[in-house]
């Protein structure tokens, strides 16, 4: 750090609010609030995080805050996670007729060279089908974007409209099998080919799964689904389309709650998620990507990644990312260099971008380091204009965990909360936002 910088930093700490419940430099914040408050054209946030996110409960009550207020112009990125076997968020549904190879950011591994939007990858060389219905009706769409890979160019896929589920249709069927390891494959790897979680493996073979050699044989557990084609008697076709360089927009004729495409691209299909529109002229559209384990430096593996998310047009970019950190022995030089890092990935495509830092809570794993690492996300805020809202010190600093587990609003793993838990940080956070005049 430059004197300069330690000397603005020092002035900066003390012009800013004292640890409260309030966001720091908020001021950076006014081109978003005031696009926001007129409400002439549709207002995209961008909101980047790790398990906590994924899990989906803060952000559809951010979600359902911004739209109640300004107006819903579209349930915006959403990964098929089910069919990925990951934690969804609950208000839609995923389903394919066909395994897929998935991976996400944070894993090691060399199937796919590129990662997308969302974090998240599937691919495979089938005649596949894949559904996404939304439970609520508030989230039915006319449009949307397809992250296809750019080797399906020019390549068809049909969209189908149907009263039925794809799920009705299709069962998983378990297989136990004896497997030799082969040279070059990784832990995510295996659990891939399997089409079964990494965590099945670990406990069919314990920890040296984790680390596997060439030769070494293994216990693996296989997910096959089994397609009654019948199914396919009770869909008709909508549309159909060639897909484009990485994002493929197809409109609908009306609005429905339900996606259903069936591709079968010459070089296979790649994804890397889907964004649903409403083709509005104004209103909120709430993009929220949560990949579990991630941390600032798994957004910054894949170019591919910032540009699709760019390419959003994000108003206001929030990122809430750390605790996965604090759980590491990272230092604090090599912690805040990724956070620039990622900031300045983003303003490279819009250098006026306004950024909201969002710190950690409290955890019981490792509460000190945590702590630290909070404090090293507020320097960084200070130093590149980007507002802080210090969710660590909001929700009562240390300790908090301890108390969310005596309220049965944490998960006994030290980390995580359950739904109770995470809708009352929703519930902070928009009252920080509406500090800000949101």
């Amino acid at each position: 750090m430059t004197h300069f910088q330690i000397f603005k930093l020092f002035f900066l700490f003390i012009g800013f609010s004292a640890y409260s419940q309030h966001i720091e430099n908020a001021e950076s914040l006014q081109n978003f609030t005031k696009k926001l408050n007129e409400n002439q054209s549709v207002s995209n946030v961008l909101f980047l995080g790790d398990s906590h996110i994924q899990s989906g409960w803060i952000s559809e009550v951010l979600r359902k805050k911004f739209q109640e207020k300004y107006g819903n112009a579209g349930r915006g990125l959403v990964f098929p996670y089910s069919i990925a076997n990951s934690n969804s968020p609950q208000d839609f549904l995923s389903v394919s007729n066909r395994a897929w190879k998935t991976f996400r950011s944070v894993y090691e591994q060399d199937i796919f060279p590129e990662i997308g939007a969302l974090g998240f990858v599937m691919g495979n060389s089938e005649d596949s089908f894949i559904e996404i219905y939304f439970k609520n009706p508030e989230d039915e769409f006319n449009e949307v974007k397809i992250f296809n890979d750019k080797d399906m160019i020019g390549e068809n896929f049909t969209i189908y409209e149907s009263d039925v589920s794809l799920s009705d249709d299709v069962k998983k069927t378990k297989k136990m099998l004896d497997y030799t390891v082969e040279e070059g494959e990784t832990y995510p790897e295996l659990a891939a080919k399997f089409n079964v979680v990494t965590t099945r493996l670990l406990q069919l073979n314990g920890e040296s799964v984790k680390n596997p050699k060439a030769g070494q044989k293994i216990k693996a557990e296989q997910i096959i689904p089994e397609y009654n084609t019948d199914f396919e008697n009770k869909i008709a076709i909508i549309g159909t389309g060639k897909y484009e360089n990485g994002e493929t927009v197809f409109h609908y004729p009306k609005f429905t709650q339900r996606f259903l495409m069936k591709t079968n691209a010459s070089k296979g299909n790649i994804f890397y998620g889907f964004q649903f529109l409403k083709n509005s002229t104004n209103g909120v559209v709430f993009n929220s990507i949560g990949i579990n384990g991630a941390t600032y430096s798994d957004f910054l593996k894949y170019p591919l990644q910032i540009k699709e998310l760019a390419d959003t047009n994000p108003d206001l970019l929030m990122i809430s990312l750390g605790t996965n950190e604090s759980l590491s022995s990272i230092t604090k030089d090599e912690f805040q260099k990724n956070v620039e890092n990622l900031i300045e990935s983003f303003r490279n495509y819009n250098p006026n971008l306004p950024i909201l830092l969002v710190s950690p809570t409290d955890n019981n794993q490792k509460p000190e380091k945590v702590k630290e690492i909070v404090s090293w996300i507020r320097e960084v805020a200070i130093l590149n204009h980007a507002a802080f809202l210090n969710q660590y010190e909001a929700t009562g600093g240390k300790g908090y965990f301890r108390k969310s587990l005596n309220k049965k609003t944490a998960n006994a793993d030290g980390v995580h909360f359950l739904k109770d838990g995470y809708e009352q940080q929703a519930n902070l956070i928009w009252k920080m936002l509406s500090g800000c005049g949101f």
